[in-house]
């Protein structure tokens, strides 16, 4: 093929010889989306899939689901109504084990069976971290650079004693090292 001529046909068409393009608008393999998609993915979000997992249900990539909700609206919406009644379900969940919540039990007492109402405690640990997400201005956990400072300080108080001990430990040992020194200082003291 000479350098002047184009492998493609026209503007931005399919390259000569692609049979994929043929008969295609705009070329191409024929796009595998098809209406009834729509509800059985609202089905399946409803069960917590994610965008990923309904690929995998549909044969093709998370990208290509993307793809799908960007170009089919009852798609995204149906993708939306599914998730979002998954989300509130999560949601009511972990309010609950935020606060707590009775449970019934059936429990069985010298042959009698008796229903027994019994609390729960919540989680307050999950309440922070629910609120942190849900309100960050308000109680986002935050590290108080001041007790870095407190620990610097300790540190650096610790760290001067031990100077001090290692100063006292060498003078001691310079005194053992040379004996007529301490002769001398024992000759001093006793006169």
């Amino acid at each position: 093929m000479p350098a002047t001529e184009s492998k493609t046909k026209g503007k931005g068409g399919a390259p000569r010889g692609n049979k994929n393009a043929v008969g295609n608008k705009g070329g191409g393999v024929p796009e595998l989306y098809q209406p009834e998609f729509a509800e059985e993915a609202m089905v399946l979000c409803a069960e917590g899939f994610t965008d990923l997992m309904l690929g995998e249900y549909f044969g093709v990539t998370e990208r290509t689901i993307n793809n799908w909700k960007a170009k089919h609206v009852e798609f995204r919406s149906a993708l939306k109504v599914g998730k979002d009644e998954t989300d509130d379900f999560v949601e009511r969940c972990t309010v609950k084990g935020i606060s707590g919540y009775f449970v019934d039990t059936e429990e069985t007492t010298a042959g009698v069976v008796s229903t027994v109402r019994k609390w729960i405690p919540g989680n307050p640990t999950a309440g922070l971290k629910w609120l942190a997400a849900r309100r960050p201005d308000q109680y986002r956990e935050t590290k108080n650079i001041n007790q870095q400072v407190a620990l610097h300080e300790g540190l650096r108080a610790a760290l001067e004693e031990m100077s001090e001990q290692s100063k006292l430990r060498r003078a001691e040992r310079a005194k053992l090292a040379n004996p007529a020194k301490l002769i001398e200082q024992e000759r001093i003291k006793v006169d």
